[in-house]
């Protein structure tokens, strides 16, 4: 199963029913997806610089090290580099990035319990039923009705809240160890 999946821990693409022992790389590149952003036919937003920078960058996808660096593919510099250096710092943030993908896996599953162990079925029924999946996890997250059920408030990472620490950790709450341990 592939999934790209958005910061507010919603589904936006899955592909189901590849082999497992593939990596997610090689996984990828079997997608519709994949395919899509090879024939520039998503329509991903132009080219921007970033807040407070000149230089023009793309809007990029988040992956680990088994994907391709492709023009919107970001993923960590490979190797180990020294605590506080720039390569460290970056690779440690987009590491924080992908993080949601593995959260929203792990909502689904602790909802939806038939994915925690194989089914036993045809992979047509399968992916039926993973796909179903994926949208009742959508529609649950984003009803008014059922989303502080499904996942109450504090439940999941607060991108607000998140940003404001960040904001007050670079900053008036810095300590002066900190770049030593990134």
């Amino acid at each position: 199963m592939f999934a790209l999946v958005d910061a507010e821990y919603n589904y936006k693409f899955l592909d189901v029913g590849c082999q497992g022992r593939i990596s997610d790389g090689g996984l990828f590149k079997e997608t519709e997806l994949y395919r899509k952003l090879e024939n520039n036919s998503l329509r991903l937003p132009a080219s921007e610089a970033l807040q407070g920078r000149n230089k023009v960058v793309p809007y990029v996808f988040v992956g680990d090290s088994a994907f391709p660096l492709q023009n919107n593919i970001m993923k960590p510099y490979p190797g180990e580099y020294p605590k506080g250096s720039p390569r460290r710092i970056f690779n440690y943030r987009l590491s924080r990035a992908s993080r949601i993908v593995e959260n929203v896996f792990g909502i689904t599953a602790s909802v939806f319990r038939v994915l925690r162990k194989p089914m036993l079925l045809q992979p047509e029924t399968v992916e039926t039923i993973v796909m179903a999946i994926a949208h009742l996890h959508n529609f649950l997250r984003n009803t008014d009705s059922s989303k502080n059920l499904y996942a109450p408030p504090g439940s999941l990472d607060t991108k607000q809240i998140r940003d404001e620490f960040n904001d007050y950790f670079m900053n008036e709450g810095t300590v002066s160890w900190q770049n030593t341990y990134c």
